[in-house]
């Protein structure tokens, strides 16, 4: 080896620890295959055989025959490492760097974003390692760009509902909640929901709707004030907050939590308002429809009713609820019949009822078997998946009208134990939500946490609420002096999503019975062994070699 090297490394796979010296790895370039408007991504292993204090990956612009990607479309992040129990210390946080030190190794992560209109073909640089001010190694760079467009982030068709707390963000910067400190704070974390696909606003309209569930509870968007008898209600915040998300093109849904605490306390509704005479606050413990139930909450939808839609809101609203049993949910829905039937409803629901086929928005936690996802999003609420594809009889599938009514998405939280998305998952894991979705016909993703970060984030990845939760069940982004450090996890979800915009405009391209057969087999091959232990990197890769002629076909 060489005093200084520069090591292709898979995005798939994580890297080895800072500190340790690499396995013998091929001497081959920097690879990535993306399409057009996509972000891609290299990972390099940089090693040096003494310490370095201040080292520096450096890329070229990227150039084909008639065509650019500068350099400036580069962003660079260090790899770290935090201790997870299940497997002792792990690489998963990103951290954007200009410079960072060598010791035997370090992981850089490379994010490139690909841009518009530039022709296909095989993009070529050099990516230069300077240690302590000089060039002291340097790699091959080739990122090849299929003839396929993907649509702006906003537009992308994957419904992607990833839960942020808004109280942990003013609980780790130590700011009041709902301060204008607050909201600034919360800016760059919105954002970078939006850059990875979010589609809903998550808006608590009660304090505590998960109880203490969560590290730190989530405070209501709604005041809530008792005035003897009477109920009173200030939706400012709620307003502030929706339109925070909005300003950074979150604007598809608003998600609102919850009318009945959940998921443990079962039948329960924890309402907390502030007494108009005292000025205390006081949380009152009801059960769901006895009479101050209904009197709290019948007059909450009358406010909220009239509110929204003078907002223009009315449309996105969606009453929601998490891990309800049928028994609760009967009483909620035939609730919500009497005092809120303009409302649309949403459920991420662990268990299965006739009930739930009508929510407007139904999340399954779907179980999984060796080839992918076991159980097909109900028929009447799927989306465009393999077999519908392959059912030319399926009107849904060939008008693509019916799903418009419903949103039907598929979730992991705590379980399975694979595939999923926690610190010590195996990174591929991450990847296939997408070809998951795809081929069970769902319309994108739910997962519970964001950033519900334990008291020490980087030190202590596991908290105990009432049960244990693994390593970073919690959060895929870590808190960062000016917003979220990003996570392996957390890049590979956004590049899976891009494989599901990639295999939904192959859907709509096909030209015949052997493109048919290819798109199945892609699917197949990225969905089968659902234990990243034993997958195979290169099932992705085949998989996207398969479906990027059929779509290129868009733009003949």
């Amino acid at each position: 080896m060489s005093d200084y090297d520069i090591l292709a490394w898979q995005t798939l796979r994580r890297p080895p620890l800072p500190g340790e010296l690499p396995p013998d790895v091929p001497d081959v370039p920097l690879k990535a295959l993306t399409c057009r408007n996509a972000i891609a991504s290299l990972m390099a292993l940089v090693t040096a055989s003494k310490p370095v204090k201040e080292a520096r990956l450096i890329l070229s612009d990227l150039s084909c025959p008639g065509g650019i990607i500068p350099a400036q479309a580069v962003s660079t992040y260090l790899v770290g490492t935090v201790p997870a129990p299940e497997v002792g210390d792990i690489c998963d946080p990103l951290y954007s760097v200009d410079t960072f030190s060598i010791d035997k190794s370090a992981a850089i992560y490379l994010n490139i974003a690909i841009p518009k209109g530039i022709p296909k073909g095989n993009y070529l640089g050099l990516a230069i390692l300077e240690a302590d001010g000089k060039q002291v190694a340097s790699k091959s760079v080739q990122v090849e760009v299929a003839d396929v467009d993907l649509p702006d982030v906003h537009d992308w068709e994957f419904y992607l509902s990833i839960w942020m707390n808004p109280g942990a963000i003013a609980r780790y910067y130590d700011v009041p909640i709902w301060s204008d400190e607050h909201f600034e704070l919360m800016k760059p974390y919105v954002k970078d929901l939006a850059e990875h696909g979010q589609k809903s606003v998550i808006a608590p309209i009660v304090a505590k709707p998960w109880i203490e569930q969560t590290y730190t509870p989530y405070p209501s968007t709604v005041k809530w004030t008792r005035r003897g008898d009477d109920y009173e209600f200030d939706f400012s915040v709620f307003d502030k907050y929706v339109r925070l998300h909005e300003e950074f093109g979150i604007e598809k849904t608003i998600h609102c939590y919850s009318i009945v605490q959940g998921p443990r306390e079962e039948g329960k509704s924890l309402i907390t308002y502030t007494d108009a005479a005292t000025g205390n606050q006081v949380e009152m413990m009801t059960d769901v429809c006895d009479a101050e139930y209904t009197k709290a909450w019948g007059a909450f939808f009358k406010a909220f009713r009239k509110h929204v839609t003078e907002r223009g809101w009315m449309d996105k609203v969606y009453i929601a609820f998490d891990e309800k049993p049928s028994e609760v949910m009967e009483k909620m829905l035939n609730f919500i019949a009497e005092h809120a039937p303009d409302f649309k409803t949403a459920l991420a629901a662990n268990s299965r009822s006739d009930l739930f086929v009508g929510m407007n928005d139904l999340s399954l936690s779907a179980p999984f078997d060796e080839r992918g996802i076991a159980e097909m999003a109900p028929p009447e609420r799927s989306a465009l998946g393999v077999a519908e594809l392959l059912d030319p009889d399926n009107v849904c599938a060939a008008t693509k009208k019916c799903p418009e009514k419903t949103i039907t998405t598929y979730y992991v939280c705590c379980g399975p134990e694979f595939p999923n998305t926690f610190a010590h998952s195996p990174l591929i894991e991450s990847r296939m939500m997408g070809f998951f979705a795809i081929q069970g016909g769902y319309d994108g993703f739910l997962r519970w946490a964001y950033n519900d970060w334990s008291e020490a984030p980087y030190e202590h990845i596991q908290w105990q609420a009432h049960i244990t939760f693994p390593s970073a069940d919690t959060y895929f982004v870590y808190p960062g002096e000016n917003g979220p450090v990003t996570s392996l996890r957390w890049e590979q979800l956004r590049e899976g999503i891009q494989d599901y915009e990639l295999a939904m405009i192959a859907s709509e391209n096909m030209r015949s019975s052997e493109e048919m057969v290819d798109y199945e087999q892609a699917i197949s091959l990225a969905c089968r062994n659902v234990d990243g232990r034993e997958k195979s990197t290169g099932d992705i890769e085949i998989a996207r070699r398969l479906l990027i002629p059929i779509a290129e076909h868009q733009n003949e």
